[in-house]
């Protein structure tokens, strides 16, 4: 009877996809793949670890994980790297490993090293097969000792470098990327226009007044990608459907690291004279930037009422009988045709027990508002919220005073002992003065919002616009005291001037 050749899954793994290592991972299955052939087994599957650490557990790895399910076990019979190393870098990780490849009768295979761990049924289970173990003990552990070295070194040059204008490591941060260091050692930032622009599309829109959860869903829909997604599908992995979030708009738009500054603990990085090391070009002009800052300030501290909601009654109508708002309820029919039929209602919101008889459809109830908001300011012009920025340089004023301050001590102390040592000294009072005068004479305003006229009604934008918000906008509210028979009251909420007829709802 013939023998079925084993079944072989053959793999690769790199950290890092740049450099010289950006091919390994091809150089890896094809060491795997020649192993295999040679040792006449059948390939049936590859995996690709780019860009993951040996640190990280084998079935928590994205590409490899899908072949140690059971399901994904059953399809194969050995699996084979081109190395130990490529494997693993942690020796509990390589034992838990080899217990779960024994469970399962699998064979494991490191190619370049000639080890094989053979837990197929019918194997030899003497000396060789226990030196085997052995041996692949020991060199996770000698590779998890490489790691724990490497580790070390990073953050001994790290810390090095932390004093520099170098870029360390990792992802730059929006609006920028990494480039050759003009010295020739190492890395820094440099402008990414790509980046650039969007940043500048995310704080216009600040600016003229958007909340950060209206920047967030106007970058997610219009397919905007993070420098994460980025580097994702670079390497082959698919983005996320909706990648940014509130808090990395706000930290694109606030953080130092937008202005090029080197950040260590989220704390800006001082270089010897108390000066911010700058490692790349600002993203905006110190004006625009502090603009944006006071912008952020304003907007977080005044955080309205997010306007995506999934109940277009949420602040506007109320439970007339308690007071409680009113809630949105939705039921689906089917009919004998096979089509679902929805409908939606508006009722008391109050729980556990809500008000009897306060319900009403809310296509009517909507209409009805709209009517009524139409009617009312249809023919207004629409106004808006505008950000005036204001103009403050106190901050930097106190940073100029204590760097003089700081080089007088040093005088004093007598640590001004050349005469090269007095001409630098002399140079850099000389132009700390000068720029402390100038900022001393720049005016202080403070900023804040003031509201314009557009050239178009009401009306107009009412089919595309949001209509909760122009409610709210406007102070109406809704209260329902009765859905049948329709009894309710619109007015606007600050002075409680009835706006219409209730009467007006029966005759649609």
């Amino acid at each position: 009877m013939r023998t079925l050749p084993l079944r072989a899954l053959v793999g690769a793994r790199v950290s890092i996809v740049q450099g010289p290592q950006k091919v390994s991972h091809e150089a890896q299955l094809e060491t795997a793949t020649k192993w295999a052939e040679s040792n006449g087994y059948e390939i049936v599957g590859r995996f690709e670890e780019l860009g993951v650490s040996a640190s990280v557990r084998p079935d928590e790895r994205p590409d490899l994980g899908q072949w140690l399910t059971e399901e994904g076990a059953s399809k194969w019979d050995a699996i084979i790297w081109s190395k130990m190393d490529r494997a693993f870098r942690s020796t509990r990780h390589c034992v838990d490993f080899a217990q779960w490849a024994e469970e399962r009768h699998k064979v494991v295979v490191f190619a370049e090293d000639n080890l094989i761990l053979n837990y197929r049924p019918g194997a030899a289970k003497g000396l060789d097969a226990m030196m085997a173990e052995l041996f692949v003990y020991l060199g996770s552990f000698f590779a998890q000792l490489e790691l724990s070295r490497f580790k070390s070194r990073t953050l001994d040059a790290h810390r090095v470098l932390r004093q520099t204008d170098r870029w360390a490591s990792g992802m730059p941060p929006l609006g920028f990327r990494v480039v050759r260091h003009p010295s020739g050692k190492g890395k820094k930032l440099d402008t990414d226009p790509e980046g650039k622009k969007l940043l500048y599309g995310m704080a216009s829109r600040l600016l003229d007044g958007w909340s950060f959860v209206r920047i967030t869903a106007w970058l997610n829909d219009s397919g905007a990608l993070t420098n994460q997604e980025r580097a994702r599908i670079a390497k082959g992995g698919k983005p996320k459907a909706d990648p940014w979030s509130v808090s990395n708009v706000i930290a694109a738009l606030t953080s130092p690291r937008t202005q090029g500054l080197k950040m260590h603990n989220r704390e800006t990085v001082l270089d010897g004279n108390g000066e911010p090391i700058l490692i790349g070009p600002p993203t905006f002009d110190p004006g625009m930037w502090q603009q944006i800052q006071e912008a952020a300030q304003l907007r977080q501290l005044n955080r309205r009422t997010p306007t995506e909601t999934a109940n277009p009654m949420l602040g506007v109508g109320f439970c007339g009988v308690c007071g409680a708002s009113l809630a949105q309820q939705i039921s689906r029919r089917k009919a004998k045709s096979g089509l679902v039929y929805e409908h939606r209602y508006y009722r008391c919101g109050r729980t556990p027990v809500r008000c009897n008889g306060v319900n009403i459809r809310a296509d009517d109830a909507d209409l009805y508002l709209e009517e009524t908001f139409l009617q009312q300011w249809g023919d207004t012009k629409v106004k808006r919220q505008v950000f005036i920025p204001g103009e403050d340089h106190t901050h930097e004023l106190e940073r100029v005073n204590e760097t003089i301050a700081r080089l007088r001590r040093e005088s004093d102390a007598g640590l001004v002992v050349t005469a090269d040592d007095e001409r630098v000294y002399l140079e850099r009072m000389r132009s700390l003065i000068e720029r402390r005068t100038n900022l001393e004479a720049m005016p202080v305003r403070a900023a804040g919002w003031v509201t314009e006229e557009t050239d178009q009604t009401y009306r107009e934008v009412w089919p595309d616009g949001d209509h909760r918000q122009l409610l709210l906008d406007h102070g109406i509210r809704f209260d329902l005291m009765s859905g049948n028979p329709f009894v309710a009251n619109v007015f606007v909420s600050i002075d409680r001037i009835p706006l219409r007829d209730p009467e007006a709802l029966r005759n649609h």
